[in-house]
Formats: structure tokens, sequence, C-alpha cells
């Protein structure tokens, strides 16, 4: 039941990346380049924090070849999320965007975890992995328009990127690195991405900067930071740096769930994606003062029926 509510406590620090994202959104430019600074930033601030953790476990154990492996795709993965992510939304809609994101981070690890790990999943954890399932399409709003055909292959692509992240953590933790410290998986996870992202950047900048010779409408911030306050300026650079070390450790907590000794990818997954709904939903009330829709509220009661059944 404790690592039940580490995995809740994931969900609601999932949450307070996600307001930190939709912070950073508000004063960034747009374009490639500055999601993935954002995500550089975060990954490593994150790798900083693991780092400096990895003493207080007296294991400075630094991983095997499979956890940089492992590290190497869940970032080309996440690139890959960011990249699709700003192509998919110019076109598409948030709300498919959103779905595709949330239903493929829950539902890929779960089948796999079934199939490759044997994990427990009864009518009862199915029934609550459906009523999560539900929550999920009622507390997404937003224009669900009809997508084209190139969208739908992103939203395809991105229900499975998201997903086999979780898949390959639960191999890493279950199969390949099962002597590996969590922390130092985490590590890892982070510097290897940091390295990853650091070209990509480049990459996009030298790309917009040919495209955009000139700042235009497309090109500029939403607000510009000169005409920010000086402690709107200080939280809007210290952004990635919080969202980063939180993701970071929402991602620790879902290591230590899909351990071989944990509660497995069946229950881990759902409690995450539950877990976030549920405080993406409430941060999103106190900090932006959104008030959830009927639907919204219905899917929060499906959730709290699903974590008791989960937790019981």
């Amino acid at each position: 039941m404790g690592t039940c509510f580490l995995l809740l406590a994931a969900g609601l620090l999932f949450s307070l990346q996600f307001c930190l994202n939709k912070y950073f959104q508000t004063y960034k430019p747009k374009g490639e380049s500055s999601s993935v600074r954002f995500a550089l930033f975060g990954k490593s601030a994150a790798s900083i924090f693991f780092l400096l953790l990895i003493p207080l476990t007296c294991r400075t154990y630094f991983g095997n070849g499979y956890t940089v492996l492992v590290a190497a795709v869940q970032a080309a993965l996440n690139l890959l999320i960011t990249l699709l992510g700003v192509r998919v939304l110019s076109e598409g809609s948030v709300a498919l965007y959103t779905l595709a994101m949330m239903l493929g981070g829950m539902a890929v690890p779960v089948v796999f975890g079934v199939f490759l790990f044997g994990d427990s999943f009864g009518w009862l954890r199915a029934l609550a992995f459906l009523l999560i399932a539900v929550a999920v399409v009622l507390s997404v709003g937003g224009e669900r328009k009809k997508p084209t055909v190139r969208a739908a292959v992103m939203y395809a692509a991105l229900f499975l990127c998201n997903g086999f992240i979780g898949v390959f953590t639960a191999l890493h933790t279950n199969a390949w690195g099962e002597t590996v410290p969590d922390v130092t998986f985490m590590f890892t996870a982070c510097w290897v991405a940091t390295a990853c992202y650091l070209p990509v950047l480049a990459g996009t900048a030298l790309y917009e900067r040919r495209k955009f010779e000139r700042m235009t409408k497309e090109s500029t911030p939403l607000t510009h930071l000169k005409n920010l306050s000086k402690k709107t300026k200080i939280f809007y650079i210290l952004s990635p740096v919080l969202a980063g070390v939180f993701n970071g450790v929402a991602n620790f907590l879902i290591v230590i769930g899909t351990a071989a000794d944990g509660i497995g990818s069946a229950v881990t997954f759902p409690l995450v994606t539950g877990g976030t709904i549920l405080f993406t939903t409430l941060t999103s009330l106190f900090f932006y003062k959104e008030k959830p829709s009927l639907k919204k509220w219905l899917g929060i009661a499906l959730i709290i029926a699903a974590l008791v059944i989960f937790i019981l």
C-alpha cells in the first residue's frame, strides 16, 4: 500500500511539472528549439540532483551497458515526443494529443507487464483500468476535430512512444538492471538524455535561425521577457529546472513501482495516470483558476473509485 501512495505522489509531481511547463509556454518563443531547451535544462538539473543522491545510498555503482542503452532509447523517445508534439499541435488538437499521450503511457506498459512479466491482472484491476481510461477521455477538454492522415500517424506515434518509455523502464528494473540501484539508473537516464538533447538543440536552433532571419509574429514570445517583473523573470528561468527535478523524482517513484519486488506495471502506470489526472485538475484550479467541468468532476470520481480498487 505504501508504494501505491508513492505512485500517487508521482502523479502530483507530474501535475506540478505540467503547471511549470504551461507557465514556460506563456513566454517562450514558438518552435522546437525552445521546447528542446526546456527539456535539456530539466534533464541537466535532474542529473545533478540524482548525482548528489548517489553518495547517500552508499552505492556508487554506475550501472551497466543495458542501463546506458535503456537511457539512450528513452531519451530518443522523449525527443521524438517533443518534436512530434510541436508539429501535431500546429495542425491537430490538444485534446487528441493529450488522449494519445495519456492512454499510451498507461495501456502499453500494462499490456507488456502482463505478457512479459506475468503481472496479475484480474477482473477487478481490469475494471479499475477501464474506469481510469474513461476518466482520461472525460478529463480531456478542448476541440476534438477530425484528424488528418498525417496527424493520425503522429497521434499513433505519440501513443506508442510514451508507452514504450514505461516498457523500457520495466525491462531494466525486472531483467536488464536488477542489480543497478534505482538512483543510479535515474542519474544515467538523465545525463544520457542531456547528451542526446544537446545536438538536437543545436540543430533546431540553427534551422529556426535561418527560417526566421528577422523577428516575426510566429517567432516572438507571447509576452516579452523584458516587460516582466524581476520575480517573474527568475521564476521563468527556474521553471525548467524545477520541472526537471519534479519529473525525475516522479520517474524514480515509477522505477520503484515497476521493480521486481514492487507492485508491477499493471498497477504502477494506471495509478500514476489516475493520480496525474486527479492532481492536474486540482492544481489547474488552484494555480490557474480553471474551474473543472462536470465531465472532469465525473472523471475524478471514477479515478477515486479506481484508486480504491487498486490500493485495496
